[in-house]
């Protein structure tokens, strides 16, 4: 039996070059090298090869660092954990609001959410369509 490959991309890269930005998205650490040189090629035209070992981290989440390419010239290099990105976005949203609605009802940024709130709206749909039918 195969093993599956993960194809979620966890990370995301942001490069920068003279004052243009290139994203990529990446499984893990060693597909990001790949991946960003790649990047960086198809972009700017300039081979290098991404050394991830002088990236210093700026957050749980983020690292920061420059690469530099065959010729010299130096690319700037954010790299992003986005799986705990989409978690924190999902904190900040439930966070808003106020403080009205404490609890189950102020948690946002699940897909059962908006599924439920999706179902409502068909729901009030059907009634309003059977209330004018019965007229």
């Amino acid at each position: 039996m195969r093993n599956k490959i993960n194809k979620r991309n966890k990370l995301a890269c942001v490069l920068s070059y003279k004052g243009q930005t290139r994203k990529c998205f990446a499984r893990d650490w060693d597909h990001l090298k790949q991946r960003g040189s790649e990047a960086i090629r198809r972009t700017w035209y300039l081979w290098c090869n991404v050394n991830l070992a002088d990236l210093h981290s700026v957050s749980s989440n983020e690292w920061h660092g420059i690469v530099y390419s065959v010729c010299g010239k130096s690319i700037n290099v954010r790299v992003f954990d986005r799986e705990d990105r989409v978690k924190e976005a999902a904190r900040l949203l439930g966070a808003m609001g106020g403080t009205a609605g404490r609890g189950k009802k102020k948690v946002r940024g699940d897909s059962n959410y908006y599924r439920v709130l999706r179902y409502k709206g068909l729901e009030k749909q059907r009634k309003k369509h059977d209330e004018s039918n019965n007229k």
